[in-house]
């Protein structure tokens, strides 16, 4: 088939659309729906990725953590979990001699929701970070102002802190920290520090914490502390990323070896990095992606029914038309494309006003509501594609009918 013949047929279906207005924007309704609907749904999905990645990345360089709790996203550990053995620090300065590539290690003991005090003003939801001197350079999150904890500090079991930003907010609002005395659950501690700001991770803010030597922790919450206030963790910074499977495969093996797990048994201790958080949390949002995609080819296939009842519609009201075309020297062929065409531009036409709809619905949702929402260049092509395909499949039999009718009984058609 010719290139002419082609712009013909389109310039023909273009006039036809025209000539009936209202019948063609009623047709593409239902694949507008469903192009907007998958539009939508993937600037939800791509979006909650991107900023989760940028929160997941934003917790330290490359950073591996492990816990005594098997790695898992959105999964309460069960009991089996709760009551193992405590990781250690004995454990955290194994792995920072015996493994070749780990760059630096950073255990912390974590506790939630503890009472911080300054004068006349009190806040009690802080989270208290016991520490080490290498917290900062592991987790990339370092001081603002003042110092962080020395080994001077660990040796001494000093009782000084430093603070994040929303705990100077609170408690210091007109005043500089540095050298003030506040209490952390009725003990004395001295400000020495204020951290950058972190920012928030899930919805929850990095700077309202307060940090503490990790042996003047121990010394105030002494012994095993129930879960999940109190949280052992061993924060590892590989080399490079290069690095990351190596490490956790060094890391696998000494704890194993030092937790006595036997060989072929499950580890009693679990292990996870950026990218293991990353794949756990897309193959949750991959099943949230594939029932909304469902739902929009189900919104798209009604769109597509629909453009097949009124292209037969059309054969039926153009039949004489046809039989002109046909007795005039028109083939098989350029019936079929007309008709073809006519569905394709009909369908993509609906596909653009979707796209606009979808991109126009993730500024508001990124606007007023506080689900991001991000519509990658794949999805704008994937849109057109997919109602473009949808023309194809659905007007198919409706072209193939008008290009196989009788010539002669095509032009009696009254």
């Amino acid at each position: 088939m010719r290139l002419d013949d082609i712009k013909e047929s389109a310039l023909m279906a273009f006039d036809t659309l025209r000539a009936n207005k209202l019948r063609s924007l009623l047709t593409i309704l239902g694949v507008t729906v469903g192009v907007v609907t998958v539009i939508f749904m993937v600037s939800i999905i791509q979006g909650l990725n991107k900023a989760f990645a940028q929160q997941i990345e934003a917790l330290g360089s490359n950073a591996i953590w492990a816990t005594k709790f098997d790695p898992s996203f959105g999964h309460q550990p069960t009991s089996e979990e709760i009551h193992r053995k405590d990781l250690t620090l004995e454990d955290a300065e194994a792995i920072r001699n015996e493994a070749p590539s780990v760059l630096s290690v950073s255990p912390i003991h974590r506790k939630i929701a503890e009472t911080v005090r300054y004068a006349d003003k009190q806040s009690d939801t802080p989270i208290v970070i016991g520490a080490t001197p290498y917290y900062e350079f592991t987790q990339s999150s370092f001081v603002d102002r003042g110092r962080f904890i020395t080994d001077t500090d660990m040796r001494e079991r000093s009782n000084i802190c430093v603070l994040g930003i929303d705990l100077v907010k609170a408690l210091f609002p007109y005043e500089d920290p540095i050298d003030k005395e506040l209490k952390i659950n009725g003990k004395p501690f001295k400000v020495v520090g204020v951290m950058e700001p972190l920012g928030t991770f899930l919805g929850q803010s990095r700077d309202n914490q307060v940090f503490i030597p990790i042996t003047t922790f121990a010394k105030y919450y002494p012994g095993e502390q129930p879960f999940p206030e109190v949280v052992f963790v061993i924060i590892v910074r590989p080399k490079s990323r290069a690095y990351v499977k190596s490490a956790i495969d060094e890391m696998t093996d000494i704890l194993r070896r030092r937790r006595r797990d036997a060989t072929g048994a499950p580890s009693t201790f679990g292990i996870s990095s950026q990218d293991a958080l990353l794949d756990i949390y897309n193959q949750l949002t991959g099943a949230t992606a594939l029932v909304l995609t469902a739902i929009s080819f189900v919104a798209l296939m009604i769109g597509g029914i629909g453009v097949m009842n009124i292209m037969l519609v059309s054969v039926t009201e153009r039949t004489k038309e046809i039989g002109i075309r046909k007795a005039v020297g028109a083939t098989r062929l350029n019936i079929l494309s007309q008709f073809l065409i006519e569905a394709v531009v009909l369908t993509a036409f609906g596909g653009v006003i979707g796209l606009v709809l979808g991109e126009v619905a993730s500024l508001l949702t990124n606007k007023y509501s506080p689900l991001p929402a991000f519509v990658p260049m794949w999805a704008i092509v994937v849109g057109i594609g997919i109602s473009a395909a949808v023309g194809i499949i659905f007007g198919l039999w409706p072209a193939w009918k008008a290009a196989r009718l009788d010539p002669i009984e095509a032009l009696r058609w009254e």
